[in-house]
């Protein structure tokens, strides 16, 4: 622990300031908390807003609020256009993936007969099932067109 020569208070964060050789009173949040940021533990639940967890990278506006400097903020934009960690290593895992597992060489006589087989069954279900569909809504006019003639 440190002691600040400005105010006297003890504590781990004590900035000790220098202008060539004369030294300039010492800085602790304490006395100076403008100069520091503000140290949050990782227990600590709160949320803070921008400002407050950053004031030396925010001015304050005409309007009482507060802005980013803009240095900080072409920092932040850089670090958003940036990839995430996560799409990246994901975007690696199936770059890898494709390569392992892409075909090389033309498919065999047996393989495009197989592949054939397998298209020849989904165009068929494909098929079937728009033509139940079709009767489906035939059947739904000619019941609409029965209950209109019934109610006249």
């Amino acid at each position: 622990m440190a002691t600040c020569n400005n105010c006297g208070e003890v504590g781990a964060r004590v900035r000790s300031r220098w202008k060539g050789s004369a030294q300039l009173p010492d800085e602790c949040p304490h006395c100076a908390p403008q100069s520091f940021e503000k140290f949050t533990l990782p227990s600590d639940k709160k949320i803070w807003m921008g400002y407050e967890a950053h004031p030396n990278e925010y001015v304050q506006s005409e309007d009482g609020g507060f802005d980013r400097k803009p240095e900080y903020r072409a920092e932040q934009e850089a670090k958003l256009a940036l990839p995430a960690a996560d799409d990246a290593e994901a975007q690696a895992r199936a770059e890898q993936a494709k390569r392992s597992t892409r075909r090389t060489e033309p498919m065999t006589a047996s393989e495009t007969l197989a592949a054939l087989g397998k298209a020849r069954v989904l165009a068929q279900a494909m098929e079937s099932a728009a033509l139940e569909a079709e009767r489906e809504i035939q059947q739904a006019e000619l019941d609409s067109w029965v209950a209109k003639a019934s109610q006249a």
